[in-house]
């Protein structure tokens, strides 16, 4: 419970970290590609995104010009933000349609007739004056130019070969290419390849993706690693080929040569530990592989370590959430343990503010946040010793009665949990979730708040944050100061209170100040990484959910570093959980792929994982 001016913390969320403020949040689902055979060495596959900036035959048989990569994308778009809810993979699937985000689907079930828009039933229902789709009265909606966007998609790129060309690479053309690199002493000296790891987006590129749709995938890398990282400096990951498909980082820019640790939250024990947090990365990631043969041989040696290349966009899904996103940063157990190793006593700086207002606490409450159906109350500390670097709660409840109505009494409410964002020490952020009493848990209750972009609602530590606060804080103007000074509030506060109200709970435009204040630290760092700022395409969450679509042949082949044709031929030999692999136009939900996934690699001999031990 609170103590007087102050408060524990609330339950953080996705949106929820939209959290110190409020707002919706926007993420792409990547297309998926059409299969076909590919002989390994020679060609990429077919994309259902088509050709970057060039043209194709629409419906009328003359040459258009849609950059059929963005169309794609901004399609996938449309539907997941406006059919998704019923036809979705999780959906109740009317209308036989739960596959509403795969194109690829959509084409080879005849919902849409690639080059005739008109025939086509997606684009019939969602133009249609009566009877349209989504029902009438049903929000979101698609607007016209949604509409238009659908209907040109279909006209003039679905089932349009994309990047076909792509010279297939091979896992042995990667592993000399990072020998290589690992050999040139301009760029890597003999002590620093101990250090030395890589990534890889060489299977989106096999795949048959075009340059613009991996393209949001390195700003997810680049990203992700940097918003795990304890070191002051964003440094983004190198790409040591021309494609830009192989990257090279050096853990110590990360601090990820620091010993790896697994934090039991319940016991508050380290129940694993590892010789640097880039093995405990790779011992948690079910994609990573101990690739053999000679060149591999030279790699491990030289990187002295057994997994020195990951696959990017696994990365991106194990190390966003907890838990591994929790032991990566080292989050401890209860935020009175963070606090404390920032130097942070939320109850004194507030009874500071309070009795002598220093400046160094802001307070600010709101009656609807984005994020929940009730109250929401968030705080903002200056680190003591940083001046760069702050720190942010939230408090949230289940209702706005009683002792948590905080517009009745705003200093003694009695939260049902919190969130917390902090300063990096390279100026991005780390969040926290935490329940009523201030332990760590991995996901806030939904009854609390919620994460619009999650198809379960979910708000999950690390990705749901990151996905909402993509250009950093979220402006959201406080309620009850105004109200206050407006007499429009509904508490009865003596003179004394009122005081208190003015010294922790600035005017409007200072609030909104600290915000932009923080938001522009946060943007600067974003920057450095290499990351665009703002657009709809929050870089991480777009790769984690593209990452969760079901996985189809082509796509299976080429995350296993073998050719459609090849895994056609040995699918006999591999677990029967991935027979629908040759059955079926839409694969396998990447859950049953990613059980498989070791197991298949001893079999087709790619490398060694756990299940060949």
């Amino acid at each position: 419970m609170s103590q007087r001016f102050s408060s524990s913390i609330p339950l953080v969320t996705a949106a929820a970290l939209a959290l110190l403020a409020g707002g919706a949040c926007k993420t792409v689902v990547l297309p998926g590609n059409d299969s076909g055979d590919e002989t390994e060495g020679t060609s990429g596959g077919t994309s259902a995104g088509g050709t970057e900036g060039g043209s194709s035959t629409g419906n009328d048989g003359e040459q258009g010009t849609a950059n059929c990569g963005e169309l794609s994308a901004q399609t996938v778009n449309i539907l997941d933000k406006n059919c998704k809810q019923c036809h979705g993979a999780d959906s109740a699937a009317l209308g036989s349609i739960n596959y509403i985000t795969n194109l690829d689907a959509l084409i080879s079930n005849g919902k849409v007739v690639p080059g005739e828009p008109n025939n086509s039933a997606i684009y019939r229902r969602m133009a249609a004056t009566m009877a349209p789709m989504p029902p009438e009265g049903q929000e979101p909606r698609p607007t016209e130019d949604d509409i238009r966007a659908v209907e040109q998609w279909i006209g003039e790129c679905a089932g349009v070969t994309g990047c076909d060309a792509n010279p297939w690479m091979t896992r042995t053309q990667v592993i000399d290419l990072i020998r290589n690199d690992l050999l040139n002493t301009q760029e890597i000296s003999a002590d620093a390849r101990p250090f030395i790891r890589y990534f890889s987006l060489v299977h989106l590129y096999n795949y048959g993706w075009c340059d613009d749709q991996i393209e949001v995938y390195r700003h997810a890398l680049s990203k992700l690693a940097n918003s795990l990282s304890n070191e002051i400096k964003v440094v983004a990951p190198v790409p040591i080929d021309k494609d830009k498909l192989v990257f090279r980082i050096d853990i110590r820019d990360y601090d990820w040569d620091a010993p790896g640790r697994v934090l039991d939250p319940v016991s508050n024990t380290f129940v694993e530990e590892f010789r640097d947090t880039w093995e405990l990365i790779a011992n948690k990631d079910p994609y990573a592989i101990e690739f053999i043969g000679d060149s591999a041989e030279d790699v491990k040696q030289a990187t002295n370590t057994s997994f020195f290349l990951l696959q990017a966009d696994a990365f991106v899904e194990v190390s966003a959430q907890p838990p591994l996103y929790h032991d990566i940063l080292r989050i401890p157990a209860t935020r009175f343990e963070l606090e404390q190793s920032f130097g942070i006593d939320v109850d004194a700086n507030v009874t500071e503010e309070v009795e002598t207002n220093p400046n160094r606490v802001a307070r600010a409450a709101f009656h609807e946040s984005g994020v929940s159906e009730n109250h929401r109350v968030i705080e903002r500390h200056d680190f003591p010793n940083a001046s760069n670097r702050v720190y942010w709660i939230s408090y949230d409840f289940q209702s706005n009665a009683g002792d948590a109505n905080v517009f009745v009494d705003p200093f003694n409410f009695v939260e049902d949990g919190s969130e917390i964002i902090y300063s990096l020490p390279n100026g991005l952020q780390g969040y926290m979730i935490v329940d009523a009493v201030g332990f760590r848990i991995d996901d806030a209750p939904i009854q609390i708040v919620q994460d619009k972009n999650a198809p379960d609602g979910v708000v999950r530590n690390g990705k749901s944050c990151m996905g909402c606060h993509s250009v950093g804080m979220i402006n959201k103007e406080d309620d009850l100061r105004w109200e206050v000074d407006a007499n429009l509030g509904e508490g009865d506060f003596d003179d004394n209170e009122l005081d208190a109200i003015r010294a922790l709970y600035p005017q409007r435009d200072d609030y909104n100040g600290l915000l932009a204040l923080d938001a522009d630290r946060f943007n600067l760092a974003v920057k450095a990484a290499g990351v665009p700022i703002g657009g709809d395409k929050e870089p991480i969450v777009t790769a984690f959910n593209a990452f969760d679509e079901d996985v189809e042949i082509r796509r299976a082949a080429a995350e296993l570093w073998t050719t459609e044709t090849t895994l056609r031929e040995k699918l006999g030999q591999l677990s029967p959980d991935l027979d629908d692999l040759g059955k079926s136009q839409t694969g396998v939900r990447r859950d049953v792929f990613t059980a498989a996934y070791a197991d298949a690699v001893c079999q087709l001999k790619v490398g060694i994982t756990k299940a060949c031990k």
